[in-house]
């Protein structure tokens, strides 16, 4: 039975979702607004987001006792949405303040901004590393859920219809296919990943589905309302049940299982594809492109970034549509 991580504002949990006694073991406690949640299985490392100290958090599983580390402290307004790229070793995040989704590595260096024109309020971020995919949802004036390569190239809506609050997003790795809930419209509804052939999972009985995931025929989703974790069948909708109850609030959910991060080689792993920075999965060949941190130029070989261009961004002020130029240090 699948081991469920969830952030619950004040601390960050885990139920064995199959367990007779369903009671849920502390990870993380004393934290002022946990938000969202994800994990890196092959080291035992979990993340989170604190959307009150605008930070993004990591302790280990492994370690009894172990501190939390902050891995990024500036430039974060409400970081909602955490996904961890387990193959490329990478962080992606969303920030519905800041209105920009952002990578970096592991440890918060080479921090890159992904997107900032065309976002409102971003949420929900899952990838697909298999295929050089990251996905998003966005429950702002027009909502939508996005996708684009995990390098920020070839950027698409694929759903803009029938949505309004799009809060959690789940990709099911082996049946390649994308869930979402919304809350306002009160449903779970899946696609395949470029948006077409969608159906409906559960309708109608959902009362504020927040966030998604699933382990083999099952969905696993928290709400706001009941304050508790739901299950269902990821086909029908049926067999509903009640995992866990009277939970202070939770927010976002993950399975925390090796069949959720499959291993793959990429170029990546290869002297960091020979990049002197960030090395990002893509959906086109050579299936990854070398990035710079923000403010910093490739240079011409597409491989190494330009040195002393930190300087001279920040000497500029401005930058990204108008945003006040990133003042957080690039670690290079």
């Amino acid at each position: 039975s699948p081991l469920l991580l969830f952030a619950n504002r004040r601390d960050v949990r885990l139920v064995d979702a199959g367990g007779v006694k369903l009671e849920s073991t502390i990870v993380a406690s004393g934290l002022e607004d946990a938000a969202a949640v994800d994990f890196q299985f092959s080291k035992g490392a979990v993340y989170w987001t604190d959307v009150s100290e605008e930070a993004i958090k990591q302790t280990y599983l492994n370690q009894t006792g172990a501190a939390a580390q902050s891995i990024v402290i500036s430039g974060l307004v409400s970081p909602d949405g955490l996904a961890c790229d387990w193959v490329g070793k990478k962080l992606y995040w969303t920030d519905s303040e800041t209105n920009r989704i952002e990578v970096a590595n592991l440890n918060g260096t080479s921090r890159k901004v992904l997107f900032w024109q065309d976002l409102d309020q971003p949420r929900a971020i899952a990838l697909d590393p298999a295929h050089g995919y990251m996905y998003w949802t966005d429950w702002g004036e027009a909502p939508r859920i996005e996708r684009a390569g995990m390098d920020g190239s070839t950027r698409k809506i694929i759903v803009d219809s029938d949505i309004y609050w799009p809060n959690g997003l789940t990709i099911d790795l082996e049946e390649q296919k994308l869930y979402w809930a919304d809350a306002k419209l009160s449903f779970i509804h899946r696609a395949n990943l470029d948006g077409s052939f969608r159906q409906k999972v559960v309708e109608g009985s959902l009362t504020h589905p927040f966030a998604l995931t699933l382990s083999g025929d099952t969905l696993y989703w928290t709400d706001w309302q009941t304050r508790s974790i739901h299950a269902c069948n990821k086909w029908t909708g049926e067999k509903r049940k009640e995992i866990l109850s009277a939970l202070y609030s939770p927010m976002d959910i993950q399975v925390l299982s090796q069949e959720r991060q499959p291993h793959f080689h990429t170029r990546c792993e290869e002297d960091n594809g020979g990049c002197s920075h960030l090395c990002l999965l893509s959906p086109r060949e050579p299936f990854y492109s070398c990035a710079c941190p923000t403010g910093v130029q490739l240079q011409d070989n597409g491989k190494t970034c330009k040195a002393g261009e930190v300087e001279r961004w920040h000497r500029q002020g401005t930058g990204m549509g108008g945003v006040v130029a990133v003042r957080w240090a690039l670690v290079l």
